[in-house]
């Protein structure tokens, strides 16, 4: 086995060794006893140096490992690694599934190969945010130990994949904001600044926020990437929601439904409508808001803003229709509504609705003011939503003529 061919690139035999040591869980100073000093072993794994073929076949021995280098094999794993970035960067997730699955099956070939970094930076990107976090974490540790033997692409992938699993999933949003930041200063990416735009309407900074939803598209534009540029125009659409300005984020929202429907995706399709539906609710043009809800089937679609029964139940409760409302409400619990809004939250939005049904004195009673205090304190994510809430309780405030109390809401 000639390792020496590889003494120009002596990183590629530091990190086979380091990814499977790690992955195996074992020290430093127990895989270099007998063979050499752990300092010795440290510059190996680094890309310092290159040992002699007797140390790094004693090595390999005793990982159990056999190095995959085959022509056949590398020109295969490359092409299809590239393949997976490639349709991943055109949110093509279907064939990404189809193309890990098949890389995964194959994991023991990839992690004792040259291609161990780009395996597990595959890994990495494929379970970003997805709820099979052993997998996520143990790629994102070994790749963070290693980070210095990569490439300043691989850093990359790194950091923006990390970066966007920070951004769904972690309460601190400013250390997913930090690593795309990071990300930016080795590649001016279209996917980058769509998260930065995200992450900047999460601090409520509309102007930024835009500029770089802007900057996304302009990108997008250039590469063609077509569900990405149909992506941004929704997020534009987001960002003059911030503003209250529904006119002007229908237009756009529009513009984004046209390219679904071109591309027949059903669950874009449905996932605008939803959108729209609320804009024209905020409009208060809820013959239009009820015209768009009525074209969706209930798909459950983790993207939406506000779930259509809640929606719904809304307009019902602004045209002061109890039956139709008593009906409405009784979706509040479906698959739907629950990807959204939590049981208990669902069940105290039931509760009031429930209440205006049945006390036409309503903003008289107390109760109606504790649940909207409790549904607003507890409604984190739904921020078009919260709103609507807040704007109920400065009403109940108003009518009660607590007026300090509704100005400081």
């Amino acid at each position: 086995m000639d390792f020496y061919k590889y003494k120009d690139n002596k990183k590629i035999i530091g990190s086979i060794i380091k990814f499977n040591r790690i992955n195996q869980n074992i020290s430093q100073r127990a895989l270099s006893r007998g063979i050499c000093v752990a300092s010795y072993l440290s510059r190996i794994e680094s890309g310092d140096l290159i040992p002699s073929e007797e140390v790094i076949s004693i090595i390999f021995n005793r990982l159990g490992l056999t190095f995959n280098d085959s022509q056949e094999f590398l020109e295969k794993g490359t092409n299809r690694l590239k393949l997976f970035f490639n349709k991943l960067h055109f949110n093509e997730f279907d064939l990404t599934n189809e193309i890990f699955n098949e890389l995964e099956s194959q994991e023991n070939n990839y992690i004792t190969s040259p291609l161990v970094i780009d395996y597990f930076l595959a890994k990495l990107a494929r379970y970003c945010s997805t709820p099979n976090r052993e997998k996520f974490e143990s790629s994102k540790s070994l790749l963070h130990s290693s980070f210095e033997l990569l490439s300043p692409q691989q850093k990359f992938l790194y950091n923006f994949y990390v970066g966007v699993d920070e951004l769904n999933l972690s309460q601190d949003k400013s250390i997913g904001k930090n690593l795309i930041e990071e990300a930016l200063n080795y590649k001016d990416n279209g996917h980058c600044y769509f998260w930065l735009s995200y992450a900047y309407r999460i601090e409520n900074n509309p102007i930024k926020s835009y500029d770089c939803i802007k900057k996304a598209l302009d990108l997008y534009v250039a590469e063609g990437n077509i569900i990405s540029i149909m992506s941004c125009y929704e997020k534009i659409a987001e960002v003059h929601f911030m503003l209250d300005n529904y006119s002007d984020a229908i237009t756009y929202l529009k513009i984004s439904l046209s390219i679904a429907e071109k591309l027949n995706n059903k669950y874009f399709i449905e996932h605008l409508n939803s959108i729209i539906s609320w804009a024209y609710y905020r409009l208060k043009d809820y013959s239009t808001s009820l015209t768009y809800l009525k074209n969706n089937t209930g798909l459950v679609d983790h993207r939406m803003l506000v779930p259509d029964s809640m929606t719904e139940s809304l307009i019902y409760f602004s045209l002061n229709d109890k039956d139709l409302l008593k009906e409405s409400i009784q979706k509040l619990k479906n698959a739907q509504s629950l990807e959204h809004i939590n049981e208990d939250l669902a069940n105290r939005i039931y509760k009031l609705f429930n209440l205006y049904i049945k006390d036409d004195d309503y903003l008289k009673n107390p109760t109606w003011e504790n649940l909207l205090i409790y549904i607003i304190d507890n409604m984190h994510k739904l921020v078009e939503l919260k709103k609507v809430f807040i704007t109920l309780l400065k009403e109940y405030y108003i009518y009660n003529r607590k007026y300090k109390d509704a100005l400081f809401l």
